[in-house]
């Protein structure tokens, strides 16, 4: 093989390598979330190859949200909330040991929404959520005391006021599991602004 043809080779086999790296780095992960009923929806995680669009990985949670269907209903007067706004939302944040005062945990935070395709009123506090403390244990009594909104009793926990809840309860729980999905697939924590991360229909 001549010097020329070896150079040829050379960068071919370089120019590959580079391809195959940036094509294994390209991903993307979002979420979809469709509304069924306020008890049993349906939460899906994907990992998408941002080259072609296929996707690599998916899982699927059963999810819940609101105490209605009606998606302009906000909490913010009575505490009763309507299921969350169809459309895409981005991503404001993921914490493992999100502190609110009602919600703490593993938290993904969602953008403020305007319901009705954008002319009714803005659904804000919204987020990807279960029923644990911040340092993601289940407080239903026992070696720690009972606080109903840290600890997972059953279907009826499902309900919210407009956010998306998925079960803390098992080990390891729904939570802790889409929580090991986003973690291996993305790895972003703390504040951040990821456009389109989730569609909601």
């Amino acid at each position: 093989m001549s010097a020329r043809a070896r150079i040829v080779v050379v960068v071919a086999l370089t120019a590959a390598s580079f391809l195959a790296a940036a094509r294994a780095g390209a991903t993307v992960t979002t979420f979809d979330f469709h509304r069924m009923s306020n008890l049993s929806s349906v939460l899906t995680i994907y990992r998408r190859d941002t080259l072609d669009g296929s996707i690599l990985n998916r899982v699927s949670y059963r999810a819940g949200s609101g105490l209605n269907t009606n998606e302009c209903d906000s909490a913010q007067y009575d505490n009763v909330g309507g299921w969350l706004p169809a459309g895409y939302y981005s991503l404001w944040g993921h914490w493992n040991n999100y502190t609110g005062s009602l919600i703490q945990g593993r938290v993904w935070y969602l953008q403020d929404k305007r319901c009705n395709g954008g002319t009714g009123q803005i659904r804000n506090d919204l987020f990807i959520h279960s029923e644990e403390d911040m340092y993601n244990r289940q407080l239903c009594g026992g070696s720690h005391p009972y606080v109903e909104r840290f600890c997972w009793n059953g279907d009826t926990d499902y309900y919210s006021v407009g956010c998306i809840k998925v079960s803390a309860a098992g080990s390891p729980s729904d939570l802790a599991r889409l929580h090991s999905n986003w973690d291996n697939w993305s790895g972003l924590h703390g504040s951040f602004v990821l456009a389109q991360r989730l569609y909601v229909y």
